[in-house]
């Protein structure tokens, strides 16, 4: 955007003046529970600040472009989707005079390896999806490339977190000549909350149910239950932090039972069943000893390890509730006294609000 269209100044009754709203198009991929929330999210927005204009929106299938305020309804009159198409007439609005940005919340490894034609093409991106920044560390490597040589954002700070401040603080500190030297904690809100309710007496199998039911865990289980969402977390703090790293390379505990790997999806549920004394038996020892149990990730040395970690109860990370995270970073600057960055880490309506603070970020800059 142009330092002329973002400093106009307007005058208005009494002799003040204000800044004139700060203009963008925006395009948003995917409008399931993120992009259905982030779309009430432009709705309600101060239009005195911001002046959002969603362009188009798609899922799995359809398209539909248009302006104004909208619902995610209105895509069962849209096209059939075609990327090609959708790309090409992203880059003429790209070409205007109003920031064009484009927002990924369908997860989906097809949209991920789009990244670097739209940045290419002068489209900035905010997505809280993780696959893009995990697929290998030379594509990571190309869309911090892309953006900067192409004058765009690239935004991710809900891909750890949701709303919190995570990688934009990590970010602060690498600018500015910080080194960090580890980084631990839980990152997960569904385990938080299965482990929680697992100390409240809870079975576990019940609890990934009422998770599931509750929107903080995924339609199978599987997903979360693998560590595969954590280790992906830990690789794009690492990755942020300046460390060339695969997937391959990080050790991960899986809480899924070795017979139930491959079973049906719908099957799963009943057959974890089985395995719910061994984890009520295995926490009644950690209660004897003061302490419990959480699902943490450890950056140190290069090097990240994800799995269960016994903590005492009275501890920060005994005491996390609801799907909150802690996220603990320890540098130069913050040793003996590490950066603690704590609250929901799950949760549609947090994770829109992380996205719109992202979209923000761009005007703001």
């Amino acid at each position: 955007m142009s330092s002329s269209r973002a400093m106009h100044l307007q005058r208005i009754p009494g002799g003040k003046s204000h800044l004139k709203p700060k203009s963008a198009n925006i395009f948003i991929a995917g409008v399931g529970a993120v992009g259905g929330s982030l779309i009430n999210h432009f709705n309600q927005l101060e239009q005195e600040k911001y002046d959002l204009t969603v362009i188009g929106f798609c899922n799995s299938s359809k398209v539909k472009w248009r302006d104004g305020k909208i619902t995610a309804d209105e895509l069962y009159g849209g096209k059939p989707k075609k990327w090609d198409d959708i790309i090409a007439r992203l880059a003429d609005f790209s070409r205007q005079d109003v920031p064009l940005i484009f927002v990924d919340a369908t997860g989906s490894i097809e949209v991920a390896r789009l990244y670097l034609e739209l940045l290419e093409n002068g489209i900035h991106i905010v997505t809280p999806s993780k696959l893009a920044n995990t697929i290998d560390q030379s594509y990571y490597n190309s869309l911090i490339h892309a953006s900067t040589s192409n004058g765009v954002q690239y935004h991710y700070e809900t891909t750890v977190g949701a709303g919190l401040p995570v990688i934009q603080s990590l970010q602060n500190l690498v600018d500015t000549g910080d080194k960090i030297i580890e980084i631990s904690g839980v990152v997960s809100g569904t385990m938080t909350y299965l482990f929680r309710q697992l100390e409240e007496g809870m079975s576990f199998s019940r609890a990934i149910v009422q998770a599931r039911s509750l929107g903080y865990a995924e339609p199978d289980p599987r997903d979360d239950l693998s560590g595969e969402d954590v280790a992906r977390k830990f690789l794009i703090l690492a990755r942020t932090c300046g460390l060339e790293l695969e997937r391959e390379e990080i050790k991960v505990e899986s809480l899924i039972p070795d017979k139930l790997k491959d079973v049906n999806p719908n099957s799963f549920l009943s057959m974890f069943a089985d395995y719910d004394k061994e984890w009520t038996d295995r926490l009644e020892k950690e209660k004897k000893n003061d302490r419990t149990l959480r699902y943490t990730g450890l950056f140190k040395d290069n090097a990240i390890r994800i799995g269960i970690e016994s903590v005492k109860q009275q501890s920060a990370l005994g005491q996390l509730s609801g799907t909150n995270n802690l996220i603990q970073i320890q540098t130069e600057r913050y040793y003996d006294q590490p950066l603690i960055i704590q609250g929901p880490g799950a949760g549609k309506e947090v994770t829109a609000a992380g996205i719109l603070a992202d979209i923000q970020r761009v005007l703001r800059k």
